[in-house]
């Protein structure tokens, strides 16, 4: 899919990068689009402009209704005025995560679970995340959790705690006999939500790129 098809000015994206002193993830606006070639706000932090350095390195991410995108970028030039933007070289394709085929990884996060019974929520319970994806996670329990319940999760994900109803697909008691596998599959999650997801998605697959394991 060419960028151009899905980049247009005033698109909120995310300034991802992933190397040096001023490595982290920047909320930043498309500026102009063209040919090869893209412009982006400078980014901020504490209200000061982030140096990004000429040459480096970086990726953008961004989502719509339907779709979560990404692509890898190269900063040509840094310009001052009249706004301070970013131009960046960019692919001719751009990568893309169909929201109804999540990419589902290892992913070992902090979360905690309540169950909803009749009289509102159980009492919170450590889980033991085993993977994760957009659209559900799967997790170690040590207590039996039954088919088709709902749960209530608390997930703490570097992009900021996730707090979202699930709904429990698959139960299975493990070898040792003493905890369960529970696959859960997140139910009326906000999309703004499942994007912090894709997100911690991306970050996750990039460290594993960099380490040649997928």
């Amino acid at each position: 899919m060419s960028h151009k098809e899905k980049l247009k000015p005033g698109l909120a994206v995310e300034l991802v990068v992933t190397e040096g002193e001023y490595a982290g993830r920047y909320r930043t606006r498309i500026d102009e689009v063209g040919n090869r070639l893209v412009s982006v706000g400078a980014p901020y932090r504490d209200r000061e402009i982030v140096p990004v350095r000429e040459g480096s390195e970086v990726e953008i991410a961004f989502a719509d209704e339907f779709s979560a995108y990404s692509f890898d970028a190269k900063v040509i030039q840094r310009i001052a005025l009249p706004v301070p933007v970013l131009v960046l070289d960019v692919p001719e394709e751009i990568r893309r995560v169909q929201r109804r085929s999540f990419v589902r990884l290892p992913a070992f996060y902090p979360m905690a679970y309540r169950s909803v019974i009749q009289d509102g929520l159980s009492e919170q319970r450590l889980g033991g995340m085993l993977d994760l994806s957009g659209g559900g996670v799967r997790f170690r329990a040590k207590e039996e959790i039954e088919e088709r319940a709902l749960l209530y999760l608390y997930l703490q994900l570097p992009t900021g705690e996730i707090q979202t109803p699930a709904y429990v697909s698959r139960v299975e008691k493990d070898e040792d006999g003493k905890s369960y596998t529970v696959s859960a599959r997140f139910d009326e999650i906000p999309e703004r939500e499942r994007d912090r997801i894709i997100r911690c998605i991306f970050d996750l697959q990039r460290t594993m790129r960099k380490k040649g394991l997928v």
